[in-house]
Protein backbone atom coordinates (compact mmCIF):
# COMPACT_ATOMS: atom_id res chain seq x y z
CA UNK A 1 0.00 0.00 0.00
CA UNK A 2 1.54 3.20 -1.03
CA UNK A 3 1.20 6.87 0.03
CA UNK A 4 -0.55 7.51 -2.87
CA UNK A 5 -3.68 5.39 -1.00
CA UNK A 6 -2.53 5.72 2.70
CA UNK A 7 -2.64 9.80 2.98
CA UNK A 8 -5.83 10.09 1.51
CA UNK A 9 -7.50 7.26 3.46
CA UNK A 10 -6.16 8.77 6.80
CA UNK A 11 -7.11 12.30 5.95
CA UNK A 12 -10.69 11.44 5.17
CA UNK A 13 -11.09 8.98 8.14
CA UNK A 14 -9.38 11.96 10.69
CA UNK A 15 -12.37 14.42 9.46
CA UNK A 16 -15.18 11.63 9.76
CA UNK A 17 -13.65 10.91 13.46
CA UNK A 18 -13.85 14.60 14.29
CA UNK A 19 -17.59 14.66 12.74
CA UNK A 20 -18.11 11.48 15.07
CA UNK A 21 -16.39 13.00 18.69
CA UNK A 22 -18.20 15.86 18.60
CA UNK A 23 -21.75 14.10 17.40
CA UNK A 24 -20.81 12.02 20.33
CA UNK A 25 -19.76 14.40 22.75
CA UNK A 26 -23.14 16.94 21.70
CA UNK A 27 -25.18 13.60 22.50
CA UNK A 28 -23.43 12.80 26.01
CA UNK A 29 -24.01 16.36 27.02
CA UNK A 30 -28.13 16.25 26.31
CA UNK A 31 -27.90 12.96 27.76
CA UNK A 32 -26.16 14.13 31.09
CA UNK A 33 -28.83 17.41 30.82
CA UNK A 34 -31.84 14.78 30.77
CA UNK A 35 -30.50 12.59 33.43
CA UNK A 36 -30.33 15.52 35.71
CA UNK A 37 -33.85 17.07 35.51
CA UNK A 38 -35.04 13.37 35.45
CA UNK A 39 -33.15 12.94 39.14
CA UNK A 40 -34.70 16.57 40.12
CA UNK A 41 -37.75 15.39 38.86
CA UNK A 42 -37.56 11.80 40.85
CA UNK A 43 -36.76 13.22 43.97
CA UNK A 44 -39.57 15.87 44.07
CA UNK A 45 -38.02 19.28 43.47
CA UNK A 46 -39.50 21.27 41.54
CA UNK A 47 -37.98 22.62 38.63
CA UNK A 48 -38.45 26.65 38.19
CA UNK A 49 -38.33 28.68 34.86
CA UNK A 50 -35.17 30.37 36.02
CA UNK A 51 -33.37 26.68 36.08
CA UNK A 52 -35.21 25.08 33.31
CA UNK A 53 -34.18 28.34 30.91
CA UNK A 54 -30.54 28.10 32.33
CA UNK A 55 -30.29 24.05 31.76
CA UNK A 56 -31.80 24.76 27.79
CA UNK A 57 -29.00 27.60 27.29
CA UNK A 58 -26.62 24.53 27.27
CA UNK A 59 -27.61 23.06 24.15
CA UNK A 60 -28.98 27.06 22.48
CA UNK A 61 -28.80 26.72 18.52
CA UNK A 62 -28.83 30.35 18.27
CA UNK A 63 -25.67 30.85 20.21
CA UNK A 64 -24.28 28.06 18.53
CA UNK A 65 -24.97 29.01 15.26
CA UNK A 66 -22.79 31.84 15.76
CA UNK A 67 -19.54 29.92 17.63
CA UNK A 68 -20.18 27.80 14.45
CA UNK A 69 -19.83 30.60 12.27
CA UNK A 70 -16.81 32.53 13.81
CA UNK A 71 -14.96 29.22 13.98
CA UNK A 72 -15.65 28.44 9.93
CA UNK A 73 -14.64 32.36 8.98
CA UNK A 74 -11.64 31.60 11.08
CA UNK A 75 -11.06 28.02 9.49
CA UNK A 76 -11.37 29.89 6.15
CA UNK A 77 -9.05 32.77 7.17
CA UNK A 78 -6.63 30.19 7.74
CA UNK A 79 -6.82 28.68 4.83
CA UNK A 80 -6.55 31.60 2.77
CA UNK A 81 -3.48 32.70 4.76
CA UNK A 82 -1.86 29.28 4.38
CA UNK A 83 -2.41 29.47 0.20
CA UNK A 84 -0.72 33.68 0.19
CA UNK A 85 2.02 31.68 2.41
CA UNK A 86 2.36 28.61 0.00
CA UNK A 87 1.81 30.97 -3.24
CA UNK A 88 5.30 32.83 -2.42
CA UNK A 89 6.87 29.45 -2.90
CA UNK A 90 4.14 27.74 -5.33
CA UNK A 91 2.42 30.54 -7.42
CA UNK A 92 -0.05 27.77 -8.94
CA UNK A 93 -1.04 26.95 -5.32
CA UNK A 94 -2.77 29.92 -4.62
CA UNK A 95 -6.07 29.19 -6.67
CA UNK A 96 -7.12 26.00 -5.15
CA UNK A 97 -6.57 26.95 -1.41
CA UNK A 98 -9.01 30.09 -2.26
CA UNK A 99 -10.85 27.59 -3.44
CA UNK A 100 -10.83 25.45 -0.76
CA UNK A 101 -11.06 28.25 1.75
CA UNK A 102 -14.27 29.81 0.05
CA UNK A 103 -16.63 26.69 1.42
CA UNK A 104 -15.48 27.33 5.12
CA UNK A 105 -16.13 30.80 4.73
CA UNK A 106 -19.32 30.06 3.13
CA UNK A 107 -20.24 27.77 5.86
CA UNK A 108 -19.14 30.22 8.27
CA UNK A 109 -21.73 33.54 6.79
CA UNK A 110 -24.43 30.85 6.76
CA UNK A 111 -24.84 29.86 10.36
CA UNK A 112 -23.87 34.00 10.90
CA UNK A 113 -26.92 34.31 8.63
CA UNK A 114 -28.99 32.02 10.85
CA UNK A 115 -27.99 33.30 14.29
CA UNK A 116 -28.72 36.75 12.99
CA UNK A 117 -32.22 35.39 11.99
CA UNK A 118 -33.08 33.35 14.84
CA UNK A 119 -31.96 35.83 17.82
CA UNK A 120 -35.30 37.28 17.44
CA UNK A 121 -37.43 34.26 17.66
CA UNK A 122 -38.62 33.27 20.74
CA UNK A 123 -38.53 29.39 21.71
CA UNK A 124 -41.52 27.40 21.22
Amino acid sequence: MGPEIVVPTVFFGCILGVVWLVSFYNGRKRLTIHETLRHAIDKGQTLSPELLQNMSLVTDPVRADLRRGVLFLAFGAAFAVLGGVIGLEEAEAITPMLGIAAFPIFLGIAYIGLWAFGRGKSEA
